[in-house]
Protein backbone atom coordinates (compact mmCIF):
# COMPACT_ATOMS: atom_id res chain seq x y z
CA UNK A 1 0.00 0.00 0.00
CA UNK A 2 1.45 3.63 -0.94
CA UNK A 3 -1.45 5.41 0.25
CA UNK A 4 -4.55 4.81 1.94
CA UNK A 5 -6.75 6.82 3.22
CA UNK A 6 -7.36 10.73 2.65
CA UNK A 7 -6.63 10.98 -1.28
CA UNK A 8 -9.22 10.60 -4.00
CA UNK A 9 -7.69 7.07 -4.55
CA UNK A 10 -5.96 4.35 -2.68
CA UNK A 11 -2.73 3.60 -4.45
CA UNK A 12 -1.63 0.41 -3.96
CA UNK A 13 1.95 -1.53 -5.68
CA UNK A 14 1.42 -4.44 -7.85
CA UNK A 15 4.84 -4.71 -8.93
CA UNK A 16 5.60 -3.76 -12.16
CA UNK A 17 5.51 -0.43 -13.89
CA UNK A 18 2.22 0.97 -12.52
CA UNK A 19 0.14 1.00 -10.00
CA UNK A 20 -3.29 0.29 -9.10
CA UNK A 21 -5.74 2.94 -8.16
CA UNK A 22 -9.19 2.17 -6.55
CA UNK A 23 -11.89 4.65 -5.68
CA UNK A 24 -15.37 4.18 -4.78
CA UNK A 25 -18.28 6.23 -3.91
CA UNK A 26 -22.01 6.04 -2.67
CA UNK A 27 -24.80 7.83 -4.13
CA UNK A 28 -28.42 8.15 -2.42
CA UNK A 29 -31.34 9.29 -3.82
CA UNK A 30 -32.58 12.40 -2.19
CA UNK A 31 -29.11 13.51 -1.00
CA UNK A 32 -26.91 13.26 -4.40
CA UNK A 33 -30.07 13.38 -7.12
CA UNK A 34 -33.55 13.91 -7.74
CA UNK A 35 -35.60 11.28 -9.88
CA UNK A 36 -37.81 14.54 -11.26
CA UNK A 37 -35.07 15.84 -12.36
CA UNK A 38 -32.85 13.58 -14.26
CA UNK A 39 -33.27 10.95 -16.88
CA UNK A 40 -32.22 7.55 -15.57
CA UNK A 41 -29.73 7.69 -18.39
CA UNK A 42 -28.32 10.61 -16.93
CA UNK A 43 -28.16 9.20 -13.16
CA UNK A 44 -26.15 6.26 -14.53
CA UNK A 45 -23.05 7.93 -16.70
CA UNK A 46 -23.03 10.67 -13.13
CA UNK A 47 -22.51 7.63 -10.83
CA UNK A 48 -19.82 6.77 -13.17
CA UNK A 49 -17.98 9.94 -14.19
CA UNK A 50 -17.49 11.03 -10.49
CA UNK A 51 -15.71 7.50 -9.71
CA UNK A 52 -13.53 8.60 -12.90
CA UNK A 53 -12.87 11.90 -11.63
CA UNK A 54 -11.04 10.65 -8.88
CA UNK A 55 -9.08 8.03 -11.06
CA UNK A 56 -8.03 11.29 -13.35
CA UNK A 57 -6.97 13.46 -10.01
CA UNK A 58 -4.16 10.88 -9.42
CA UNK A 59 -3.13 11.05 -13.32
CA UNK A 60 -4.34 7.84 -14.05
CA UNK A 61 -6.33 6.08 -16.25
CA UNK A 62 -9.82 4.52 -15.30
CA UNK A 63 -10.19 0.64 -15.79
CA UNK A 64 -12.68 -1.63 -14.17
CA UNK A 65 -16.27 -1.00 -12.37
CA UNK A 66 -18.09 -2.70 -10.28
CA UNK A 67 -21.46 -1.45 -9.60
CA UNK A 68 -23.86 -2.29 -6.60
CA UNK A 69 -27.23 -1.11 -6.36
CA UNK A 70 -30.22 -1.32 -3.85
CA UNK A 71 -33.30 -0.87 -5.44
CA UNK A 72 -37.15 -0.08 -4.40
CA UNK A 73 -40.40 -1.07 -5.05
CA UNK A 74 -41.19 2.36 -7.10
CA UNK A 75 -38.24 1.89 -9.40
CA UNK A 76 -39.01 -0.47 -12.35
CA UNK A 77 -36.81 -2.97 -14.98
CA UNK A 78 -37.50 -0.03 -17.48
CA UNK A 79 -35.42 2.56 -15.23
CA UNK A 80 -32.69 0.08 -14.45
CA UNK A 81 -32.24 -1.12 -17.78
CA UNK A 82 -32.09 3.18 -19.17
CA UNK A 83 -29.68 3.84 -15.96
CA UNK A 84 -27.04 0.90 -17.05
CA UNK A 85 -27.25 1.77 -20.76
CA UNK A 86 -26.17 5.94 -19.57
CA UNK A 87 -23.53 4.01 -17.54
CA UNK A 88 -22.26 1.95 -20.35
CA UNK A 89 -22.50 4.83 -22.67
CA UNK A 90 -19.97 6.74 -20.42
CA UNK A 91 -18.19 3.38 -19.73
CA UNK A 92 -17.72 3.20 -23.42
CA UNK A 93 -16.23 6.70 -23.88
CA UNK A 94 -13.39 6.30 -21.12
CA UNK A 95 -12.51 2.16 -22.43
CA UNK A 96 -13.93 1.02 -18.55
CA UNK A 97 -15.33 -2.20 -18.28
CA UNK A 98 -18.35 -2.69 -16.04
CA UNK A 99 -17.04 -6.32 -14.73
CA UNK A 100 -20.39 -6.72 -12.12
CA UNK A 101 -21.40 -6.26 -8.49
CA UNK A 102 -24.61 -7.06 -6.43
CA UNK A 103 -27.95 -5.84 -5.98
CA UNK A 104 -30.65 -6.17 -3.30
CA UNK A 105 -33.54 -4.60 -2.22
CA UNK A 106 -34.03 -1.07 -0.44
CA UNK A 107 -37.24 -0.36 1.64
CA UNK A 108 -37.07 3.46 0.47
CA UNK A 109 -35.25 5.03 -1.68
CA UNK A 110 -32.57 4.16 -4.92
CA UNK A 111 -28.57 3.30 -3.83
CA UNK A 112 -26.08 3.10 -5.97
CA UNK A 113 -22.07 2.14 -4.90
CA UNK A 114 -19.46 2.12 -7.53
CA UNK A 115 -16.13 0.40 -6.87
CA UNK A 116 -13.43 1.51 -9.91
CA UNK A 117 -9.68 0.70 -10.70
CA UNK A 118 -7.31 2.32 -12.35
CA UNK A 119 -3.83 2.24 -13.19
CA UNK A 120 -1.19 5.09 -12.96
CA UNK A 121 2.94 5.30 -13.96
CA UNK A 122 4.82 4.49 -10.40
CA UNK A 123 6.64 7.93 -11.75
CA UNK A 124 3.45 10.23 -12.38
CA UNK A 125 0.84 9.22 -9.52
CA UNK A 126 -0.51 13.00 -8.33
CA UNK A 127 -1.49 12.99 -4.30
CA UNK A 128 -2.44 15.42 -2.26
CA UNK A 129 0.00 15.93 0.39
CA UNK A 130 2.70 16.81 -1.98
CA UNK A 131 1.98 20.57 -3.34
CA UNK A 132 5.30 23.36 -2.54
CA UNK A 133 5.56 26.70 -1.56
CA UNK A 134 5.65 28.79 -4.89
CA UNK A 135 4.05 26.16 -6.91
CA UNK A 136 1.48 27.61 -8.97
CA UNK A 137 -2.44 26.54 -8.84
CA UNK A 138 -4.24 25.89 -11.86
CA UNK A 139 -7.46 24.67 -12.77
CA UNK A 140 -8.29 22.33 -15.81
CA UNK A 141 -11.64 23.96 -16.28
CA UNK A 142 -14.82 26.70 -15.25
CA UNK A 143 -16.48 25.72 -11.36
CA UNK A 144 -19.48 27.08 -10.34
CA UNK A 145 -21.86 26.24 -13.57
CA UNK A 146 -22.83 22.67 -11.97
CA UNK A 147 -24.11 24.76 -8.56
CA UNK A 148 -25.86 27.12 -10.87
CA UNK A 149 -27.52 24.29 -12.61
CA UNK A 150 -28.76 22.22 -9.37
CA UNK A 151 -30.38 25.90 -8.19
CA UNK A 152 -31.98 26.07 -11.51
CA UNK A 153 -33.52 23.00 -11.16
CA UNK A 154 -34.51 23.37 -7.99
CA UNK A 155 -35.90 26.89 -8.07
CA UNK A 156 -37.39 27.42 -11.81
CA UNK A 157 -36.07 30.91 -12.49
CA UNK A 158 -36.52 32.51 -15.55
CA UNK A 159 -33.32 32.02 -17.20
CA UNK A 160 -33.23 32.21 -20.90
CA UNK A 161 -33.42 28.33 -21.75
CA UNK A 162 -30.00 28.31 -24.03
CA UNK A 163 -28.20 29.77 -20.52
CA UNK A 164 -30.22 26.92 -18.20
CA UNK A 165 -29.33 24.53 -20.72
CA UNK A 166 -25.64 24.79 -20.36
CA UNK A 167 -25.55 24.92 -16.37
CA UNK A 168 -28.03 22.17 -16.28
CA UNK A 169 -26.09 19.90 -18.22
CA UNK A 170 -22.86 20.67 -16.51
CA UNK A 171 -24.58 19.36 -13.05
CA UNK A 172 -26.24 16.16 -14.83
CA UNK A 173 -23.31 15.48 -17.06
CA UNK A 174 -20.30 16.12 -15.88
CA UNK A 175 -17.20 14.83 -17.90
CA UNK A 176 -14.53 13.85 -16.19
CA UNK A 177 -11.02 15.41 -16.95
CA UNK A 178 -8.91 12.26 -17.45
CA UNK A 179 -6.84 13.51 -20.42
CA UNK A 180 -6.24 16.48 -18.62
CA UNK A 181 -5.38 14.23 -15.57
CA UNK A 182 -2.60 12.71 -17.66
CA UNK A 183 -1.50 15.90 -19.37
CA UNK A 184 -0.53 16.72 -16.18
CA UNK A 185 0.81 13.64 -14.17
CA UNK A 186 3.33 13.15 -17.61
CA UNK A 187 4.19 16.65 -17.66
CA UNK A 188 6.79 16.11 -14.47
CA UNK A 189 5.89 19.58 -13.27
CA UNK A 190 2.40 18.71 -11.28
CA UNK A 191 3.05 18.48 -7.95
CA UNK A 192 0.14 17.34 -6.23
CA UNK A 193 -3.94 17.14 -7.79
CA UNK A 194 -7.62 16.94 -6.27
CA UNK A 195 -10.82 17.05 -8.32
CA UNK A 196 -13.50 19.78 -7.43
CA UNK A 197 -15.78 17.83 -6.10
CA UNK A 198 -16.68 19.80 -3.14
CA UNK A 199 -15.67 23.17 -4.05
CA UNK A 200 -12.86 25.23 -4.94
CA UNK A 201 -12.68 26.50 -1.48
CA UNK A 202 -12.86 22.89 0.53
CA UNK A 203 -10.93 21.42 -1.73
CA UNK A 204 -8.00 23.56 -1.59
CA UNK A 205 -8.31 23.69 1.56
CA UNK A 206 -7.40 19.57 1.66
CA UNK A 207 -4.45 19.95 -0.38
CA UNK A 208 -3.46 22.68 2.07
CA UNK A 209 -3.93 20.71 4.72
CA UNK A 210 -2.70 17.72 3.45
CA UNK A 211 0.54 19.49 2.33
CA UNK A 212 1.00 21.80 5.17
CA UNK A 213 1.11 25.03 2.91
CA UNK A 214 -1.05 28.26 2.45
CA UNK A 215 -2.58 29.38 -1.20
CA UNK A 216 -3.52 32.95 -2.37
CA UNK A 217 -6.50 32.92 -4.90
CA UNK A 218 -6.81 36.13 -7.05
CA UNK A 219 -10.69 36.61 -7.70
CA UNK A 220 -9.86 38.34 -11.44
CA UNK A 221 -8.12 34.52 -12.76
CA UNK A 222 -10.90 32.75 -12.05
CA UNK A 223 -13.05 31.56 -15.32
CA UNK A 224 -16.38 32.64 -15.11
CA UNK A 225 -18.63 31.49 -18.02
CA UNK A 226 -21.09 33.46 -19.90
CA UNK A 227 -23.74 31.12 -19.04
CA UNK A 228 -23.01 31.63 -15.42
CA UNK A 229 -22.48 35.36 -15.66
CA UNK A 230 -25.49 35.72 -17.35
CA UNK A 231 -27.33 33.20 -14.93
CA UNK A 232 -25.96 34.95 -11.75
CA UNK A 233 -27.30 38.46 -13.01
CA UNK A 234 -30.94 37.24 -13.89
CA UNK A 235 -30.82 35.36 -10.77
CA UNK A 236 -29.29 37.84 -7.96
CA UNK A 237 -26.76 35.59 -7.02
CA UNK A 238 -23.04 35.79 -5.70
CA UNK A 239 -20.97 34.05 -8.77
CA UNK A 240 -18.05 33.90 -5.96
CA UNK A 241 -20.10 31.37 -3.51
CA UNK A 242 -20.85 29.38 -6.81
CA UNK A 243 -17.22 29.77 -8.15
CA UNK A 244 -15.60 29.46 -5.40
CA UNK A 245 -18.27 27.03 -3.02
CA UNK A 246 -20.47 25.26 -5.44
CA UNK A 247 -18.98 21.85 -5.91
CA UNK A 248 -20.05 19.08 -8.63
CA UNK A 249 -17.91 20.31 -11.22
CA UNK A 250 -15.04 17.80 -11.67
CA UNK A 251 -12.91 19.62 -13.64
CA UNK A 252 -9.09 19.48 -12.02
CA UNK A 253 -7.29 21.57 -9.01
CA UNK A 254 -3.71 21.59 -9.44
CA UNK A 255 -0.21 22.55 -8.00
CA UNK A 256 2.38 22.95 -10.68
CA UNK A 257 5.82 24.33 -10.70
CA UNK A 258 5.96 27.47 -12.23
CA UNK A 259 9.18 26.57 -14.38
CA UNK A 260 6.89 23.76 -15.69
CA UNK A 261 3.87 25.91 -16.42
CA UNK A 262 4.58 26.94 -19.93
CA UNK A 263 5.08 23.50 -21.07
CA UNK A 264 2.23 22.59 -19.60
CA UNK A 265 -0.07 25.16 -21.49
CA UNK A 266 1.59 23.80 -24.34
CA UNK A 267 0.25 20.40 -24.34
CA UNK A 268 -2.87 21.83 -23.19
CA UNK A 269 -3.80 23.97 -26.21
CA UNK A 270 -2.45 21.38 -28.24
CA UNK A 271 -5.06 19.18 -27.45
CA UNK A 272 -7.67 22.45 -27.43
CA UNK A 273 -7.76 21.89 -23.53
CA UNK A 274 -8.08 25.23 -21.43
CA UNK A 275 -6.07 25.67 -18.68
CA UNK A 276 -7.00 28.29 -15.83
CA UNK A 277 -3.86 29.46 -13.81
CA UNK A 278 -5.79 31.03 -10.38
CA UNK A 279 -2.82 31.97 -7.80
CA UNK A 280 -0.14 30.43 -5.57
CA UNK A 281 1.06 28.14 -2.72
CA UNK A 282 2.83 29.86 0.07
CA UNK A 283 3.88 29.12 3.29
CA UNK A 284 1.71 29.49 5.88
CA UNK A 285 -1.69 27.81 7.05
CA UNK A 286 -4.70 29.64 5.92
CA UNK A 287 -6.11 30.50 2.74
CA UNK A 288 -6.59 34.05 1.09
CA UNK A 289 -9.15 35.40 -1.70
CA UNK A 290 -7.54 38.82 -3.76
CA UNK A 291 -10.38 40.48 -4.56
CA UNK A 292 -10.50 42.43 -7.56
CA UNK A 293 -9.79 46.02 -5.85
CA UNK A 294 -6.69 44.37 -4.26
CA UNK A 295 -8.34 43.52 -0.84
CA UNK A 296 -7.25 40.45 0.86
CA UNK A 297 -9.70 38.10 2.66
CA UNK A 298 -9.42 34.87 4.62
CA UNK A 299 -10.94 32.17 2.34
CA UNK A 300 -12.72 29.88 4.24
CA UNK A 301 -13.90 26.37 3.28
CA UNK A 302 -17.57 26.84 2.45
CA UNK A 303 -18.09 23.51 -0.10
CA UNK A 304 -19.85 20.83 0.42
CA UNK A 305 -19.94 19.22 3.76
CA UNK A 306 -21.37 15.02 3.70
CA UNK A 307 -22.77 15.52 7.24
CA UNK A 308 -24.18 19.49 7.23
Amino acid sequence: MVKGIGDDCAVITIGGPEYLLVTTDLFVEKVHFLMDWATPESIGAKVLATNISDIAACGGVPRDAFVSIAVPEHIGLDWLEAFYAGMAGLARSFAVNVLGGDTTRSRSDFVANIALTGLVPVSEVLFRHTARPNDLIVLTGPTGESAAGAEILLERPRVPPDVAGVLVRAHLEPVPHVLQGRILAASGACTAAIDVSDGISSDLGHICRDSEVAAVVYEDKLPVSDALRQAGTIMGKDLLDWILNGGEDYVLLAAVDPDGLSGIERSFKEHGLPLFPIGEFCRGSHMELIKKDDSRHILKPGGWDHFK
